[in-house]
């Protein structure tokens, strides 16, 4: 009979191991609540980061874009000056854009040799690039309203 107790009591021993396992398998409340609090705070500190990034992209492609065109006028400055047959100097807005690989940038508009662009952060990126003379090649600059 001692062998019989022992095989039960080790039966009701297990069962019990068994059942603390079951209900410590999961997270508690409070747990879920602090991690979701934590992810709030993560959120709340990441987002304003973001926007921030946004401004500071539109601000760069803009600068990109002057960029662009300072080497393009370059460019064509030297070709006017070696004498390349199909080089024209750029004294137009659709003189300025034949010297651009690629033509216009999406989202930017021309007026003669001024080049704009209102950036999602509402500002006004304006491009304007004086004419290229005998002497000089063309110069481009950039404001931000």
């Amino acid at each position: 009979m001692n062998t019989i107790q022992q095989h039960t009591e080790e039966q009701q021993q297990q069962e019990e191991v068994r059942q603390t396992r079951i209900r410590q398998a999961g997270f508690t409340l409070i747990e879920l609540i602090m991690v979701i609090v934590i992810l709030g705070i993560l959120a709340a500190v990441a987002v304003p980061k973001f926007t921030d990034l946004s401004a500071e992209a539109e601000a760069a492609a803009a600068n990109g874009v002057l960029s662009a065109i300072n080497s393009a006028t370059a460019t064509n400055f030297a070709a006017v000056k070696a004498g390349k047959a199909d080089a024209v100097a750029i004294t137009t807005g659709p003189t300025l854009l034949a010297t651009l690989d690629g033509g216009l940038p999406a989202g930017w508009t021309q007026n003669g040799l001024v080049l704009s662009h209102t950036g999602k952060d509402g500002k006004t990126y304006t491009i304007t690039v004086s004419a290229e003379t005998a002497t000089g090649r063309a110069t481009a600059a950039l404001t931000v309203q």
